[in-house]
C-alpha cells in the first residue's frame, strides 16, 4: 500500500509565488489554490524495491490557474521524477492574483512519495479532521494546524484544498491545538490523544474583520492588457450604498459611467447613447440588462463570478456596437452546498445550490417583487390617482448547470427569464389627459449550453449555442402601441493557441439570426426638423413579419516583443442583414508596457459599427438606405500602485463619430417614387474626456474608492425632429464625481459595518422654449424647437448611507442592513415640466429619502 502525501496547500499558503525571469514582483493579492488533486503512479521498480522519497517541483501557472510547465527541483530518481512531472501536469489551481489581477506565476509543489507501514505493525495515535468557516461551512485550505502535547515532540501541517488534515505520531495526552490563517482569526482548542486511537475533530474559524468574502465579483474590462481592473469582492458589493447588493448596478459607480436619467436604469457610457453599450451573460447578449425603474438587474449577484466591464476599445472578440461593452460572467454552481434568502423591502430572492450524485453542479435562483401588492393597496384608496389594472412589478428565474466529464473539459448550462409589466387606467394629468391607458411589459428567456475544451497545453477551445425569446408591449392609448414577438438563435465558437512563448492566437465566429419575429406597431410619423406634429394626420401602421441575421469573424494576436510589453493587433469583419444588408471591417489595436511592478501604461485605438435602430430602417418612419453607424475610438491611461493597497488610474480617451442617423425634411426618389427620406446618415459628434480611480482596496478594516470623469460630448449637428429615445448632446455631463467608503466597526458591534456613497456631477443638458405655437385643431400649445440643447439642469448631488449587521453561527449567518438613498432629501431635477403654454418652467425632481430594510439568512 502506498501513503502519498500532496503538499501543495501548505506551500501556497507559507510562500509568495516566485516571479518570473525579468519581470517585477508586485503584491500577492489572491493564491492559487488547488481544485483537483492528482495521485502520481507509484513505479512498480521503486515499490518492488521500497524506494520512497520527495520531488520538489516548480510549476509554472497560467492566469487561468492551469499548469504550463513543470521542473523538478528536487530529484528522488528511481522513475519517481518522472511519475510527479506527469501527475503534476494534470494538477488544476484557482487564478493566483498580483494586485488584484489575475496573473501567470511560478510555485513550488512537492510530491512525498512514502510506502505504508506493514499491515500488521500497530498504527500511531493520530490527529485528523477538517477546518471550516464559521458560517459558511466553506473548507479553509492553506490553514496552519499545530498539536503540542505536554510532553513530547509538536507535530504540524497544513489543510489541503477541502480543509482536511491529519497528524501521525501525536504522543497520548493532552494536545493543545492552534489553527491559524491569515484570513481567520486564531483558535485554540484542547484535545485528549488516546493511545492506538485516532481523534476525529472539527474546527471552525471565524474570519477576521476586513477582507470581505471568499468569492470574488470582479467589475472591469476582460483582458488587463487593454484598460484599466477594478476587483471587487462580493461582500464589498453588497454593502455599496445605494446599490441595494447589486453588483451590475455598481458599474453606474465607476469611471466613464454617466448618472443615467431618472430612475431608467440605463448605462450612459462615455457620452454615448444607451443603445450604443452591448450587454451580455456568458457571451449571450440580452434585451435588458435592469429591471423597471432601475431597481435592480435581471440576473441574481450571488451567481456571478465577474462583471466585465470596458467603458470603450474593447478587443475583436465582440462587435456590433460603437460604445462600451458589459459581459455578466457567471460561476460554476455546486462548489457546496448552499441556500440563502434575502427580503428587502421592494422585493425577495432566494438560492439553493448543491451537486448530484453524478458530479453536476446546480443551481436555481428566483427573485420576485411585491411593490405592486403595496401600490395596488394605495391605488385602491386614492380618490383622484390613476387606477392600477396591475402595479409595476417585475421577477427573475435563473437555472445553471455545470458539468466536468473530464480533466480537460467542461459543459455549462444556462437558464434564465425576466418579466416587467405595468398597467395604468384612468390616467388623467396634463400633458396625458388623452391617454386613458398606459401599459408597459416585457419579458425574455434565454438558453444557452457552452463547452469548454482543452485540446492541448497551447490550445483552448470554447463552443457555444443558445436563443432567446422576447415579448414586448407599449402602449399609451390609442396614440401609441407596440407589440413584438422576437425568437433569436446565437453561435459562438472561439480558438486560442499559444504558439510560441511570445505569441498568442485567437479566432473565432460569432452570430445570430431571427428566423421569425413579429412586431406591430401603430404610431404617428416623425415630423421633420422644425415642424411640429400635425394631429389631423392619421398614426401610421406596421405590421409585418421580418427575418434577419448577423454575424462576424474576428482574428487576433497578442504579441509580447519584451518583458513586460503585450501588443494586442485584431481585425473583425461584420455583416447584418435585416431591412437590407449592411457590411463593416474593424481593425482595433491595444498595448499595454509594464515598466515596472507598480506602473504600467496603456494605449488602444478602433473602429467600431454598429446598425441603426430598428423603425429608423423602415419606409414607414425611416430609411431602408441608412448605412451603419460608425465610431474610431481612441484611448491611453496609466496604472500606478502608491502604497500596497493603494492604487490610483488615469484614463484619457477621445471618439470620433460619423454616420450617425439623423432626422431629415429632406425627399429622395425610392423606387421610382419621390418619398421624404425622414433620417440620413449625415450625423457626426465627437467625445473626449479624461477618467481617474483612486482605490484603497479591501483586505483592511477599511475599503472604497473615489472615482471621477471629466468628458465632454458634442454632435456636429443639432438633433431636430422627433426620434425614439434621447440623443446627441443629452447624455453630455461634464463633471462626474463618485466616492464609496465601507467600514468594519467590530469594537462597536461584532459584525457591524457603515458605508456612504456620495454622487456629484453636472445636471443634464436642455432645450429653453423660446416660443410656442398655439394649435387650433389640437387645443394645445406646441414648442417651437431646434434640437440645440443651451441650458443646463442644476448640479446633482445625492449622498447614500448604509449599515450592516451580521450575525455568524457555525452552519449559517443571518444579517440585517438598512440603506436610507438621498439621505439629505435634496429635490435632484431629473427633467423638465413646462405649463400649458411653456412660459413657465419646473422640474421634475428625482428620487425623495428613500429608506429601505432587508434580511438576509445564507446557509
Amino acid at each position: 500500500m502506498i501513503r502519498l502525501l500532496t503538499l501543495a496547500a501548505a506551500l501556497l499558503a507559507a510562500a509568495p509565488p516566485l516571479a518570473r525571469a525579468g519581470e517585477g514582483v508586485g503584491a500577492l493579492t489572491r493564491a492559487p489554490e488547488l481544485l483537483e488533486a492528482v495521485e502520481p503512479d507509484y513505479p512498480e521498480a521503486a515499490r518492488a524495491a521500497g524506494v520512497t522519497g520527495v520531488v520538489a517541483l516548480e510549476l509554472e501557472l497560467s492566469d487561468a490557474g492551469e499548469v504550463v510547465s513543470a521542473e523538478v527541483t528536487g530529484s528522488a530518481d528511481h522513475g519517481l521524477d518522472e511519475a510527479a512531472l506527469a501527475a503534476a501536469r494534470r494538477l488544476r489551481f484557482t487564478p493566483a492574483e498580483i494586485d488584484g489581477k489575475p496573473a501567470a506565476v511560478r510555485i513550488a509543489y512537492r510530491f512525498e512519495f512514502r510506502l505504508a507501514a506493514p499491515e500488521d505493525a500497530p498504527a500511531p495515535p493520530e490527529l485528523r479532521g477538517r477546518v471550516l468557516e464559521r458560517g459558511t461551512r466553506l473548507p479553509v485550505a492553506g490553514a496552519l494546524v499545530r498539536a503540542e502535547p505536554a510532553a513530547g515532540e509538536g507535530r504540524s501541517t497544513y489543510t489541503d484544498r477541502d480543509g482536511r488534515f491529519a497528524l501521525a505520531g501525536v504522543p497520548a495526552g493532552p494536545v493543545a491545538v492552534t489553527v491559524e490563517d491569515g484570513a481567520h482569526r486564531p483558535l485554540r482548542s484542547m484535545e485528549e490523544v488516546r493511545a492506538g486511537e485516532a481523534l476525529e475533530a472539527t474546527y471552525w474559524v471565524a474570519r477576521a474583520a476586513g477582507p470581505g468574502e471568499y468569492e470574488a465579483v470582479v467589475v472591469g474590462e476582460r483582458e488587463a492588457r487593454e484598460v484599466s481592473r477594478v476587483a471587487l469582492s462580493a461582500g464589498e458589493v453588497r454593502r455599496v450604498p445605494g446599490a441595494s447588493g447589486d453588483a451590475v448596478k455598481v458599474l453606474q459607480n465607476l469611471p466613464g459611467v454617466a448618472r443615467p436619467p431618472g430612475p431608467s436604469g440605463q448605462l450612459v457610457v462615455r457620452g454615448g447613447n444607451p443603445r450604443d453599450t452591448r450587454v451580455y451573460v456568458d457571451g449571450q447578449r440580452v434585451p435588458q440588462v435592469f429591471h423597471f425603474g432601475g431597481l435592480t438587474s435581471v440576473y441574481a449577484s450571488d451567481l456571478l463570478q465577474d462583471v466585465e466591464f470596458e467603458p470603450g476599445n474593447f478587443g475583436v472578440r465582440t462587435g456590433r456596437a460603437i460604445g462600451g461593452r458589459v459581459n455578466l460572467v457567471t460561476r460554476d454552481p455546486g462548489e457546496h452546498s448552499h441556500a440563502l434568502a434575502d427580503v428587502n423591502l421592494y422585493h425577495a430572492t432566494a438560492l439553493v445550490e448543491g451537486t448530484t450524485a453524478a458530479g453536476v453542479g446546480v443551481a436555481l435562483a428566483a427573485r420576485r417583487s411585491y411593490a405592486d401588492a403595496i401600490l395596488t393597496r394605495a391605488a385602491e384608496q386614492s380618490d383622484d390617482g390613476p387606477g392600477m389594472r396591475v402595479a409595476p412589478r417585475y421577477y427573475d428565474l435563473q437555472a445553471k448547470a455545470a458539468w466536468h466529464p473530464g480533466p480537460d473539459d467542461t459543459v455549462r448550462l444556462d437558464v434564465f427569464g425576466s418579466d416587467d409589466r405595468m398597467v395604468l387606467t384612468g390616467v388623467a394629468r396634463e400633458e396625458l389627459r388623452d391617454v386613458a391607458l398606459l401599459e408597459y411589459g416585457t419579458r425574455f428567456s434565454v438558453a444557452t449550453l457552452r463547452w469548454a475544451h482543452r485540446a492541448s497545453e497551447a490550445t483552448r477551445v470554447e463552443v457555444s449555442a443558445g436563443g432567446d425569446w422576447q415579448d414586448a408591449t407599449i402602449r399609451a392609448g390609442d396614440a401609441y402601441q407596440e407589440r413584438s414577438r422576437v425568437f433569436t438563435g446565437s453561435v459562438r465558437s472561439e480558438v486560442r493557441h499559444a504558439a510560441a512563448p511570445w505569441l498568442d492566437l485567437a479566432a473565432g465566429v460569432d452570430g445570430g439570426w431571427a428566423p421569425s419575429a413579429r412586431v406591430e406597431v401603430t404610431a404617428p410619423p416623425f415630423p421633420p426638423p422644425g415642424q411640429v406634429p400635425s394631429p389631423q394626420e392619421p398614426p401610421r401602421r406596421y405590421r409585418a413579419r421580418i427575418e434577419g441575421a448577423e454575424g462576424g469573424a474576428f482574428l487576433e494576436a497578442t504579441w509580447k516583443p519584451a518583458a513586460g510589453v503585450a501588443i494586442v493587433p485584431g481585425i473583425r469583419a461584420d455583416a447584418q442583414r435585416l431591412l437590407g444588408t449592411r457590411t463593416w471591417a474593424d481593425p482595433r489595436v491595444a498595448a499595454r508596457w509594464q515598466l515596472r511592478a507598480s506602473t504600467a501604461l496603456t494605449a488602444a485605438a478602433g473602429l467600431y459599427h454598429q446598425s441603426p435602430p430598428l423603425a429608423y430602417l423602415t419606409e414607414e418612419w425611416g430609411n431602408p438606405a441608412l448605412r451603419p453607424e460608425g465610431a474610431w475610438q481612441y484611448s491611453a491611461g496609466v496604472e500606478q500602485r502608491l502604497l500596497p493597497r493603494l492604487t490610483v488610474g488615469v484614463q484619457l480617451f477621445a471618439k470620433r463619430l460619423f454616420d450617425l442617423a439623423l432626422p431629415s425634411d429632406a425627399t429622395v426618389v425610392r423606387d421610382g417614387v419621390e418619398v421624404p427620406e425622414r433620417f440620413s446618415s449625415r450625423g457626426t459628434g465627437r467625445a473626449r474626456g479624461a477618467e481617474l480611480l483612486l482605490r484603497w482596496e479591501p483586505g483592511a478594516r477599511f475599503t472604497g474608492w473615489l472615482a471621477t470623469s471629466w468628458s465632454r460630448t458634442r454632435r456636429g449637428q443639432a438633433v431636430g425632429g422627433e426620434r425614439l429615445e434621447d440623443e446627441g448632446d443629452a447624455y453630455d455631463q461634464p463633471l462626474n464625481l463618485v466616492a464609496v467608503g465601507s467600514w468594519e466597526l467590530p469594537e462597536l458591534w461584532d459584525g457591524l459595518s457603515a458605508g456612504f456613497r456620495l454622487r456629484a456631477g453636472s445636471g443634464n443638458p436642455y432645450e429653453p422654449v423660446r416660443a410656442a405655437v398655439y394649435d387650433a385643431d389640437a387645443d394645445a400649445y406646441r414648442p417651437l424647437e431646434t434640437g440645440r440643447r443651451s441650458a443646463r439642469m442644476p448640479a446633482f448631488f445625492q449622498l447614500d448611507v448604509r449599515a450592516d449587521k451580521k450575525w455568524t453561527y457555525r452552519t449559517w449567518t443571518f444579517a440585517a442592513y438598512l440603506e436610507i438613498q438621498n439621505a439629505t432629501a435634496r429635490e435632484n431635477a431629473e427633467a423638465v415640466a413646462w405649463n400649458h403654454d411653456y412660459t413657465r418652467r419646473g422640474w421634475v425632481t428625482g428620487l425623495p429619502f428613500f429608506p429601505a430594510f432587508g434580511l438576509r439568512a445564507e446557509y
